[in-house]
């Protein structure tokens, strides 16, 4: 018997090892068929990645076509559709990887529709105002379009301005860029929820405004991340060097070089084409514009000699002097461009009349430039014009309510030809027709006013007043 349960007892060992080898093994089977089926899954031949992809796109686009399209989207939703259409056309070609990258493509632009309403920001971002030659080149595309109002641009895609171009590009995220003449970039922004937005700097000037995100800016030197709620302007020239300035708030500049440094308001650092980083410097204070007072009316005959003065800050050297026929001051406009001026007056021969612009910049004995100051408009009238001054009619103005787009408000109007527009004391452009678009920066939680003020070549004044609320979490 005590040989019988010695049996039993090796017999019992035996059975229950077996038992656990058995659950383990049938444990790893399940895992090792978990693995293999994510692996397919993830790991599909090129045919099969294409043909989900092109499968994923169409669901979208049934989704979209089954409500109306707002007028303002229906070119993307046709573009979108197009593209779709592209992908199934290299599909049955046999390319897999173009008909993959184009459904993909197509899906992005879908679902970004898709998931907007008639005012919402569509894909990236959107183009919100424009002058001069700005135009897009879409991802995966040879030619270059014209730019428009409210065109939404995508991840993939080129923005291009000329000698005469700008352009504001206000992203989903709240973040808006102002990109000045002779500037190329690339879109790689994500949506808000994402990780922080990016874009590729090509060449030229960008003026960065980020409001609850953070966004980078990259170029082949450097990587600048511009933290929230800062204003940083990055400039990149031809033979790849660059410099990156921070107005206000804060940014992280990285060379490709390996060295990085943090910047600060009123900050700034160089970067050489090779990627290094120069030791940082401060930026000067604009000057501030005294004489005419802007929308001075000026007679030619009583007066042909004009005098401009500013009031430069205690760290400046020099200054330069701008007068333009443009408020952009663009190169074919320019009348007067004096930089080493080492006064801070300048007196200037009047030869035939018309409306000039003028501002002025210094730099410190460091050789660091301040920003631009505002910018001042005069009139010079012809001893055979009459006089606007008879006029005591105040302008027209009409003001939209403010769009919020997180601590940026939108402010868009229409005021009469030839009115100067200013938002809480800082101008604004106004087209030829007299509408005017521009999106501010609103730094203080809680209530805050929006001044919107349109003064006539007379001096008449008219205001509007906004009330906007702005909740800091």
């Amino acid at each position: 018997m005590a040989r019988r349960g010695i049996e039993i007892d090796w017999v019992v060992v035996r059975v229950n090892t077996l038992r656990r080898v058995i659950a383990l093994g049938a444990t790893g089977l399940v895992a090792a068929a978990l693995l293999a089926f994510g692996y397919s899954r993830l790991h599909l031949p090129p045919e099969a990645q294409a043909r989900r992809a092109i499968q994923h796109a169409q669901r979208i686009h049934d989704a979209v076509a089954a409500k109306p399209v707002p007028r303002m989207w229906q070119t993307e939703f046709r573009q979108a559709s197009q593209q779709l259409d592209e992908s199934r056309s290299a599909y049955s070609r046999e390319q897999w990887p173009q008909a993959l990258s184009l459904a993909e493509k197509s899906a992005r632009r879908l679902e970004s529709i898709r998931g907007s309403g008639e005012g919402a920001v569509v894909g990236a971002g959107q183009i919100l105002s424009y002058r001069g030659s700005v135009s897009v080149q879409r991802a995966g595309k040879a030619d270059w379009i014209d730019a428009q109002l409210k065109m939404p641009v995508f991840n993939g895609d080129f923005v291009r301005t000329g000698d005469d171009g700008t352009a504001e590009i206000l992203f989903a995220d709240g973040t808006l860029y102002r990109i000045s003449p002779d500037s190329l970039l690339e879109i790689h922004h994500r949506p808000a929820r994402a990780a922080p937005g990016r874009v590729k700097m090509v060449v030229g000037h960008i003026n960065v405004y980020t409001s609850t995100h953070p966004s980078t800016v990259a170029t082949d030197t450097l990587e600048a991340r511009v933290a929230r709620d800062s204003r940083v302007a990055v400039d990149v020239k031809k033979e790849r060097s660059a410099i990156v300035a921070a107005y206000a708030g804060a940014a992280d500049v990285r060379g490709s070089g390996g060295n990085e440094v943090q910047l600060h308001s009123r900050e700034r650092v160089a970067v050489s084409a090779e990627g290094a980083l120069t030791d940082k410097g401060n930026i000067p204070e604009p000057p501030r514009p005294l004489e005419p007072s802007d929308n001075a009316t000026i007679d030619m005959a009583a007066n042909p000699d004009i005098s401009l003065t500013w009031q430069p800050p205690a760290a400046a050297v020099t200054s330069h002097l701008q007068v333009s026929h443009s408020p952009r001051f663009l190169g074919s406009t320019m009348e007067v461009d004096a930089p080493g001026l080492s006064h801070s007056q300048a007196k200037l021969k009047v030869i035939s009349p018309g409306t000039y612009f003028w501002r002025v910049a210094v730099v410190d004995t460091t050789g660091t430039r301040s920003e631009w100051s505002g910018v001042r408009r005069f009139r010079i009238l012809s001893p055979h014009q009459r006089l606007p001054m008879e006029d005591r009619t105040p302008p027209e103005l009409e003001v939209q309510p403010a769009r919020q787009m997180g601590q940026l408000f939108i402010v868009e109007g229409r005021t009469e030809v030839g009115a100067t527009v200013t938002i809480n004391d800082e101008e604004v452009n106004v087209d030829a027709d007299g509408h005017f678009r521009k999106a501010v920066e609103v730094p203080h939680d809680g209530w805050n006013d929006l001044v919107i003020a349109a003064v006539d070549p007379a001096g008449n004044r008219t205001e509007r007043r906004q009330r906007v609320y702005v909740e800091v979490y």
